[in-house]
This record gives C-alpha cells, structure tokens and sequence, in this order.
C-alpha cells in the first residue's frame, strides 16, 4: 500500500462546498495521483440544484469554482447552461451515448454519481467505456457490510426520501474490483470513493484497506422506514444476481430477509425494545428472589 493511502486516516479533512468533507478528500487524492487532462475533467450526476454553491452540496463544486476544472452536470429535473448543467434522465441505454455527445474524454479525472435509485447500473455502464481515475458514488449505508444488495436495474424508481435507495457497499464494490477499481475511502451516509488500480499498484498484495475498515460505515439506520412493503420487490441480492446470469427470481427472494430487516424496521427501537425487554426481566427476576427470601 502507497504511503499516501495508508496517511489517508490521519488527515483531518474539511469540506468546502460539498455536503460532508468530501471536496477535501478530493484534493488529497489528486496531489498523489495526478490528473490525464488539461485543465482536468469532472462528473457529477445526478447535480439536484441549479447553482454550484447551492442544494446539498455538489462533490465537484471546488474542482471546478477554486481549481477551474472543466466539467459536465447531468440532472433529470434542472438545465442552466451557464455552468454545463444540462437535464437528462439518463438509464443504462443512454448514458454512454449522452458522454459522448457532451464531449467526456475516454478518461475522465473524475466522476460522481448520486441519482438514489439505479447508482450501481449505470456506474457498471459507464465503467464498461469510461476509465475515470476517481470515482465516487453515493452508497446505501443501511445495509450490512457483507450484504450485496441493490435496486434492480428500473430507471424509473426515483427516492422517496427512506431507505429505499441504491445499493449497499458491498455491491458496489463488487462492480468497482470487477472494473479494475479499489475502494479508498467511505464517506459515512454519503459516498464511498473508489480509484483505479493502476494509479496506486506498487507491486504489494494490498493496495488499500481491507473492506473490513469500513464495517462502522454500515448498518447505520439512517432515513426513515420503507411504508410500502411492496417495495422490497424492486430490490435483488447482486451477488445472487451474478452468480444466477441475472435470474431476478433467485435475486429478490435472496434479497427478501435482509431488506425486510433492513428497510422496513427502525434498528434504534427494536434496539430499545430488547433492552426494555431484558430490564423487566431483569426487575421480574429480582422480584422473584427477593419473595423467595421472605
């Protein structure tokens, strides 16, 4: 593992425009990696405001304000020319089409993908014609680690501000080693960053931190409750769904017992639930002895 990757937890990054520390992190990366282009270009999809210092917080805001970077914003509600943010709804049939027409280079320097519904199938799309040195994409953070659980591959699933997004981390790394990446850095509820192996091989057996490192980045609870059960039908477990050749049956019933745990539970109460439930136990069984005594 490069020296700079192994410092990476000793760096107390801080956040400029994007919606964590991310625009920091950012930086970091690319004093050690370098860039392909001249100036340098960056993605972001999907950008949900019409402004670069505005909405959540856009990842590629300082590459492009501070540092002048080039860049293309896809979105699938807001268009402003003015700064190349241009609305298309894009699927796995378009987005490689829609790169090209917007003038991506083949190698991108950086890439973020947030559109909550289809991430890990349009990022398995365009990694198929696009070698970005960085990539980052907004993961699930509700499933476990070593669950590889995803929304099927349905454009039309849009966030209904719960759980109900995505995919977990799991998966998406799964696409991202399949393509020739490794995860470098988790951004809790918010992005895990992946950069290409051949920037970062220095000839040892492990060029990042184990997927272990990011366990407490998962199973986090966050977002509401999924309120239509019905849903759990859009996802499938990934890893199923590869080793099957795509049988979606297999998947969503593979998928069933952890996104009805996953998504249609509140973890903090059930948590509290039990610890209610050992206490009066506890006082039950504290009673029993001290009659007994008496």
């Amino acid at each position: 593992m490069k020296d700079w990757i192994r410092n990476l937890r000793s760096i107390d990054f801080a956040g400029k425009y994007s919606q964590s520390f991310q625009d920091g992190l950012i930086d970091s990366v690319f004093a050690n990696i370098g860039v392909a282009n001249d100036p340098p270009f960056c993605v972001e999809f999907g950008f949900n405001s019409s402004s670069l210092t505005a909405g959540s917080g856009a990842n590629v805001s300082k590459l492009v304000l501070d540092h002048r970077w080039r860049s293309l914003l896809l979105d699938g509600d807001f268009e402003i020319h003015d700064i190349n943010l241009f609305k298309y709804y894009l699927t796995t049939e378009n987005i490689c089409e829609i790169f090209e027409q917007c003038g991506v280079p083949v190698e991108p320097d950086y890439v973020s993908v947030d559109v909550d519904s289809t991430d890990l199938w349009l990022l398995d799309k365009l990694l198929s014609r696009y070698r970005a040195r960085l990539f980052s994409v907004e993961y699930n953070s509700n499933f476990p680690l070593y669950r590889a659980i995803t929304i099927r591959n349905h454009p039309s699933k849009a966030w209904q501000a719960d759980r109900g997004y995505g995919a977990s981390l799991k998966a998406l790394n799964m696409v991202a080693q399949r393509h020739g990446y490794s995860l470098l850095w988790v951004v809790k509820y918010l992005d895990a960053f992946f950069v290409r192996n051949d920037l970062i091989d220095d000839g040892s057996s492990q060029l990042v931190s184990p997927f272990s490192t990011w366990r407490n980045m998962t199973s986090s609870g966050c977002h509401k409750p999924v309120s239509d059960s019905s849903r759990l039908a859009d996802f499938i477990d990934y890893e199923v769904y590869c080793a099957t050749d795509g049988d979606l049956d297999q998947s969503r019933h593979a998928a069933a017992g952890v996104c009805r745990s996953v998504l249609l539970r509140n973890p903090i109460r059930a948590i509290s639930q039990r610890l209610r439930n050992k206490a009066k136990k506890a006082i039950s069984l504290c009673n029993l002895s001290v009659n007994n005594n008496q």
